[in-house]
């Protein structure tokens, strides 16, 4: 292909994506919708109203056209097309999906815009998401542009049995709370974010469906993490416990070492050994407390309980047999020498006496 063709080709493909850019530009300039925020009830009116700037000729071949939709109950739709500000003809709709066709829009030159209201009501059915309105720009049998507002439907009676729910969430939240506490788990924040969705729950029972929809969505979030804010103490409370119990393991092994010289002992060697696991279980369960898997680091911690206590009780039943006194019970070598010369000089010492109270008896 020449090179003067190509660019022609591409100067023409470039004028034709504009083209259809253009054709599908609209602007949304006014959007209210009454109510303007929150979820609906069933039954409830609802009105919308929009006003739409956009660019459309007859002379393109286009085929465009404004398609409109709802899911309200009972749709009535108004249209007025205003030029340059003032309006040149309005026309009524009913049914779910009107259709403004390319005919209809174009008046020629000027600023051109739509201006769409709708009214309507929410469906009366189970709890779910509506669509209150769906503008669709459509050029050749396809949509280049939409613009969709979708409201939450809350049916009251759901409401209602979604108020009982969390009310014996909440119950079981306290009986949980309770136990942890009579098993000395701090649980101060795990009460404060109870507080707060016991408040919410009480105030849902008094207000609107939609009101009583969002306090209630505050009290799940608040018990949820009630909830795991208590497991979190619930696993630092483990974690510490095994802590403390290694922790006198410790006091009784640096006895063992310093004041009575047993470090090499046997049994102090397998206390060590059993402490040593127990450490080993213990690191696991603080890193997974720091990870926030409390549950992995609860199970961690009780394996660590589990393993100090076994040296604990080993620990503690040698310091009972050794007593506070003088041990033979060393663990060095040079102990065991030390105490033969010990033993040797006593009776060395002995038998000295021993003669020299036979003499004094002979001259006496």
């Amino acid at each position: 292909m020449h090179v003067r063709s190509i660019h022609r080709a591409i100067i023409l493909l470039l004028a034709l994506v504009c083209a259809v850019q253009a054709a599908s530009a609209f602007t949304i300039t006014t959007e209210t919708i009454n109510p303007a925020s929150g979820a609906l009830e069933p039954g409830q009116q609802v009105t919308a109203h929009y006003k739409i700037a956009y660019s459309m000729t007859t002379a393109d071949g286009s085929d465009e056209s404004f398609d409109f939709s709802t899911g309200l109950q009972n749709p009535v739709w108004t249209f007025t097309i205003y030029r340059d500000g003032v309006g040149i003809n309005t026309f009524t709709r009913g049914g779910f999906y009107p259709t403004i066709t390319e005919f209809e829009l174009s008046y020629g030159s000027g600023n051109i815009e739509l201006d769409a209201q709708l009214r309507g009501s929410a469906p009366s059915s189970s709890t779910g998401t509506v669509e209150v309105v769906k503008i669709e720009h459509v050029a050749n049998g396809r949509v280049v542009d939409d613009h969709v507002v979708t409201r939450e439907v809350l049916n009251p009676a759901e409401v209602a049995s979604q108020l009982a729910a969390r009310e014996k969430q909440l119950s079981d939240l306290k009986v949980n709370i309770d136990q942890k506490a009579a098993e000395g788990v701090d649980v101060t924040a795990a009460t404060a974010k109870y507080n707060t969705a016991a408040d919410a729950i009480e105030r849902a029972k008094t207000a609107s469906a939609t009101q009583a929809a969002t306090l209630l969505a505050t009290a799940k979030t608040n018990m949820d993490s009630a909830a795991n804010l208590l497991e979190k103490a619930w696993a630092e409370k483990d974690v510490g416990d095994a802590a403390a119990t290694i922790q006198q393991v410790d006091d009784l092994i640096t006895y063992f070492k310093d004041n009575r010289s047993m470090g090499s002992d046997a049994r102090v060697v397998a206390i060590i050994t059993k402490r040593e696991s127990a450490v080993q279980y213990y690191t696991t369960a603080s890193d997974e407390l720091t990870r926030g898997n409390y549950a992995a680091a609860k199970t961690k911690a009780a394996d660590a309980e589990t393993k100090a206590t076994e040296a604990l009780n080993d620990a503690t039943a040698l310091r009972t047999e050794i007593g506070d006194g003088f041990s033979f019970n060393f663990g060095s070598t040079l102990l065991y020498i030390g105490v033969g010369v010990v033993l040797i000089l006593l009776v060395v010492g002995a038998v000295v006496v021993y003669r020299r109270r036979g003499k004094w008896d002979e001259l006496g």
